[in-house]
């Protein structure tokens, strides 16, 4: 076997793996192939069903004949007294032929007498055919077989071996008729007939297969939109009438997206009752490093462990509701562009003391989320709140639709402040890392930003703007 047919049976090995449709055609292409060869096969024994219907009979009568016409000559050689009836057998190269022969001690064969349709040509039998005459003793019966014939065609031959009275020897009697011109027109007719129904069973195995593919597999695409509605939130569950093959595995399914939102309840809540059992004692040690004066390692300790907390308890609700493996979750749907709004709005609100900033929107059309809302205010507010506290006097948030084959739609955030080069940038993503000592904070929004981004297998990049500032391009999985 040569590569390349290994690599083509590899192919179609994985082809029928991973596809009914493809296990269907093969099916339907090797029925096909069967229909042919049983059509094959039919229209050969029909063949031989004429050879023994129309031919031996004529043949057998011949050599009757010829037998009851042999008879001792003047020299008691074997003479006819007759020939046969049939005309053809004395025009040349007829089709009809036959031949009498002496079988001599050694088992050869001394022809005697021969049609005068055989004009100058002998019939010659095949070796095991002479093996079998030699070895027969007369009066053993009739012996059928077909071999080229003096006209280059299809010769079916009868051979009786017998003896004759008052003639010494054995003598074998050779009639053969030439199938072509009695066979043809039966055949071609069949041969038809055979043709037209193999073609049409094949016809009919390509329409079936058609049917299945398009029939029969339609409960697997129906239950892929169902998939598809639950898990852009259209849907709570798969509710469909599905066939009772399919059945069992929408039961699992719904299982599984019933165990996933248990999962998730479970989730908040213990995600709210460890907020509620951490923040009262850091409350009540803050107040009492604030009552205690001048103790600023403690209030800074205090302080750092807040943050880790809450740091925490945020990673916690986010992966409770984000499926790490596919990055998005099951039935939640979150419109950008209005919330986007009103993260402006509030932005705007917030430095509006501060500084004079111009923050503007720029979007073409509204987009869906695919993730919960408090997820998405998290992730845009921090770049938002970014931009405004470095940039000098304009931000830009730009809302692009999906625009790749991965459905990842993009909002851009870019500030006119002084920006980062590649080593600042690549410091920033850091853990804990800080570029402005003097800003406050703890150095974990944007770790916590990417982190939120990867468990919905989303992009985050920043690179430098038109502006002269950072310009922050966040991707998020989009659904319809």
């Amino acid at each position: 076997m040569t590569a390349s047919a290994g690599s083509i049976i590899q192919r179609f090995r994985a082809a029928i793996r991973h596809s009914l449709a493809a296990r269907l055609l093969t099916i339907a292409v090797v029925s096909v192939f069967g229909l042919v060869l049983m059509g094959w096969i039919a229209h050969a024994q029909f063949n031989a069903q004429l050879l023994r219907l129309l031919i031996d009979p004529e043949i057998e009568s011949v050599a009757d004949d010829l037998i009851g016409n042999a008879g001792p000559g003047l020299s008691d050689e074997l003479i006819l007294r007759d020939l046969p009836y049939d005309p053809r057998y004395l025009q040349p190269l007829s089709g009809r032929y036959f031949q009498i022969a002496l079988v001599r001690g050694d088992g050869r064969l001394q022809t005697q007498t021969i049609s005068p349709s055989l004009v100058d040509a002998e019939i010659r039998l095949p070796p095991n055919v002479l093996r079998e005459i030699a070895a027969a003793r007369p009066g053993d019966g009739a012996r059928y077989f077909s071999i080229n014939g003096p006209d280059g065609g299809d010769l079916r031959i009868v051979t009786r071996l017998e003896a004759i009275p008052e003639v010494e020897g054995r003598y074998v009697f050779v009639v053969g008729v030439a199938t072509a011109a009695i066979l043809a027109p039966a055949a071609n007719l069949v041969g038809w007939a055979f043709a037209v129904f193999v073609i049409f069973c094949a016809l009919m195995v390509a329409a079936v297969s058609v049917l299945q593919v398009r029939i029969g597999l339609e409960p697997l695409h129906e239950l892929q939109r169902d998939i598809a509605a639950v898990r852009r939130g259209d849907a709570d569950r798969l509710d469909g009438d599905y066939p009772a093959e399919i059945q069992p595995v929408t039961d699992e399914l719904n299982a599984l997206v019933d165990h996933n939102r248990e999962v998730v309840e479970r989730a908040r809540r213990h995600v709210g009752n460890l907020a509620h059992a951490l923040k009262t004692p850091i409350a009540v040690l803050k107040n009492a490093a604030a009552s205690g004066g001048e103790d600023a390692v403690m209030k800074q300790s205090i302080e750092e462990m807040e943050a880790f907390v809450e740091r925490q308890l945020r990673r916690a609700r986010v992966a409770a509701r984000a499926e790490a493996s596919a990055g998005a979750t099951i039935a939640y749907r979150t419109p950008v562009l209005q919330n986007l709004e009103d993260l402006v709005f509030m932005m705007e609100q917030k430095y509006d003391s501060t500084k004079a900033m111009d923050i503007s929107i720029e979007a073409e059309t509204d987009v869906t989320f695919r993730g919960e809302r408090e997820d998405l205010l998290e992730m845009a507010a921090n770049l938002i709140d970014n931009a405004c506290k470095y940039g000098a006097s304009q931000v830009i948030v730009r809302l692009l639709p999906a625009f790749d084959s991965k459905g990842l739609f993009e909002i851009v955030v870019e500030d006119d402040g002084p920006g980062l080069s590649d080593a600042e940038i690549a410091r920033a993503m850091e853990r804990g890392a800080r570029l402005d000592e003097a800003a406050p904070g703890q150095g974990l929004g944007l770790s916590i930003l990417q982190e939120t981004v990867e468990l919905y297998a989303g992009e985050l990049i920043f690179e430098r703007g038109q502006l002269g500032g950072l310009k922050a391009r966040l991707r998020l999985p989009a659904t319809d």
